[in-house]
């Protein structure tokens, strides 16, 4: 007889529900000595090393700001005023002349300045997004009662801040220590949470825990490594700058400029961050032992595309250029100079000591479009009178004015420089004009030639 296996039977044994040989049910005496095994011991779990969070990317330094908007007149033009150190020991010298000169020319009418830190911007800051992410999830886990997770998330993010001294605000470095301290002391580890109370006064020294965030213990603990650290010993901390004259920062409170002598710290790792313009930041973590003297002194790196700029107009202002007879175009390398900023006026000053004392400098302009050139004015830059006469000489020499001593009538000159005269008589008029005006001064010098639509008009 055959026999025929259910289908459900068969589905249950394809499927292995239904087991295929028989099994043993333990008995009452297996369960009991199973209940009296202990469980085996488990090693404490180390806590993994902080994961190194990739730094933010650098941005492309912004778009230059737009050109100044010139009327429609043919003496009209842009004009760069840079001063060039001789030698590298006038560099402070020739970046303060520089800045006087451009602040001088500011206020003069129809004089439309060019700044290189403008045309070449820096790097726009980094953008710490991923430090907030860090922070928040910190911060939750701590909420939570998880003091080792909170203690993680704290340990990397402090790492993260640390990796960009000239991004990061010491204000929240100091918040992620006084959680990192405040997830020990809540694990029982005093000595752990004193020591990370100290690096949140070392962040920022006027911080303190938030009353609706930690508990009175806290509070307790952190006034306690404050005093403390108030008792030791303190460091003195160097700050210098290649070149000098640079901004200095410990811990967000600014400081003067460089050089610096011997600043007094407590013992710790201190933010310091320099800035200059035209350069871009520098920032660090300096170490400062008790009764001990450190120092910092960073070259400072040039801006993309700045440091080529100033590197061409030092070539050009220390090449015998300068000594050529003023005739015919402009050389080749002024003219370059030029075009890389836009300008159409190019004012050299050269720095340099001749001497004991203070350094003097010998300025040179070209007008790119007219062929003109101011050449080898001489200027003792720690002479007010001197400054003064210097800057009336360029001003003539990039907006069409005639040099001191000239007797042609001013409001003549005012006429001639009017817009709407140039769209009323036109340039065969007003090349008459400068034609009579020459024929009537004689041989007098002129600080722009006139008949020379591109010559300072």
């Amino acid at each position: 007889m055959r026999l025929k296996t259910p289908l459900s039977l068969s589905l249950a044994l394809l499927l292995g529900a239904i087991p295929s040989a028989p099994q043993a049910s333990p008995g009452p005496g297996t369960l009991v000595a199973a209940a009296k095994k202990k469980k085996p011991a488990v090693a404490p779990v180390q806590p993994p090393p902080p994961v190194e969070e990739p730094l933010p990317q650098p941005l492309p330094p912004p778009a230059p700001p737009a050109l100044p908007e010139l009327p429609s007149t043919p003496w009209a033009g842009r004009t760069v005023v840079l001063a060039v150190p001789a030698t590298a020991t006038e560099s402070l010298d020739a970046s303060r002349l520089e800045g006087a000169l451009n602040e001088a020319l500011v206020g003069q009418a129809n004089v439309f300045l060019l700044k290189p830190v403008e045309r070449f911007p820096a790097p726009p800051p980094l953008s710490l997004e991923r430090g907030d992410v860090l922070y928040n999830e910190g911060k939750g886990l701590y909420d939570n009662l998880d003091p080792e997770g909170a203690a993680k998330k704290f340990t990397t993010l402090a790492s993260y801040y640390q990796r960009l001294p000239v991004d990061t605000k010491p204000e929240r470095l100091a918040r992620v220590f006084i959680f990192l301290g405040a997830s020990r002391l809540l694990d029982g580890d005093n000595a752990g949470a004193q020591t990370f109370f100290t690096r949140a006064l070392l962040a920022e020294p006027n911080v303190k825990p938030e009353s609706e965030l930690f508990g009175q213990d806290v509070d307790d603990a952190f006034t306690a490594a404050k005093t403390a650290l108030a008792g030791q010993p303190r460091g003195t901390l160097a700050i210098d700058s290649v070149p000098q004259g640079a901004q200095v920062t410990v811990h967000g409170e600014s400081l003067g400029t460089t050089p610096l002598k011997d600043v007094e710290l407590p013992p710790g790792p201190h933010q310091v961050v320099i800035t200059l313009p035209g350069h871009l930041p520098f920032g660090t973590f300096q170490e400062v032992a008790s009764g001990q003297r450190a120092e910092v002194r960073p070259t400072l790196t040039p801006v993309p595309g700045l440091g080529e700029f100033r590197e061409q107009a030092t070539q050009v202002a220390t090449s015998k250029t300068l000594d050529t007879p003023p005739a015919g175009a402009p050389p080749a390398e002024v003219i370059a100079l030029g075009q890389k900023i836009g300008a159409r006026y190019v004012v050299l000053a050269r720095v340099e000591h001749t001497g004991p004392g203070a350094p003097s400098a010998t300025l040179d302009a070209w007008d790119l479009q007219g062929k003109n050139r101011l050449r080898g004015v001489k200027w003792n830059p720690a002479s007010a009178t001197e400054q003064q006469r210097v800057v009336r000489q360029v001003d003539d020499f990039v907006t069409g004015r005639f040099s001191n001593g000239l007797t042609i009538p001013p409001e003549v000159v005012a006429v001639v420089k009017k817009p709407w005269f140039w769209a009323a008589v036109g340039g065969v008029a007003v090349a008459t004009t400068a034609g009579i005006l020459l024929a009537n001064q004689g041989s007098k010098p002129l600080g722009a030639r006139l008949g020379n639509f591109g010559a300072g008009w």
